[in-house]
């Protein structure tokens, strides 16, 4: 996506809502866009990135591309599906820490 410029507002409010949605979660969180500092490289569109602390030294971290799809759909949509993978993430976690899997 070479003009990810244009969704720039509702990023915006992609990033205001997932404050409220994440905020209770044991995870750190960021929305990266192109030029940011610490941004990918190999990215070429706009990415939540997630790190998951299991003790000071050990972090796991996943990577959630916002492609077009999830640019145009309703936030408060997008919303729900990042939240929904972020789940996901922490359990995966929690089950290969825990020998669940």
């Amino acid at each position: 996506m070479k003009d990810w410029q244009k969704y720039t507002e509702r990023i915006e409010r992609l990033k205001s809502s997932l404050e409220d949605a994440l905020g209770g979660l044991d995870v750190e969180y960021e929305l990266k866009t192109p030029g940011d500092v610490g941004f990918d490289p190999s990215f070429k569109v706009p990415y939540v990135l997630l790190k998951y602390y299991t003790d000071e030294e050990h972090a796991h971290e996943r990577k959630i591309e916002l492609f077009e799809y999830y640019l145009e759909a309703p936030v408060e949509e997008t919303t729900k599906l990042i939240k929904d993978m972020v789940e996901e993430f922490l359990m995966e976690i929690d089950q290969s820490q825990y020998g669940g899997g």
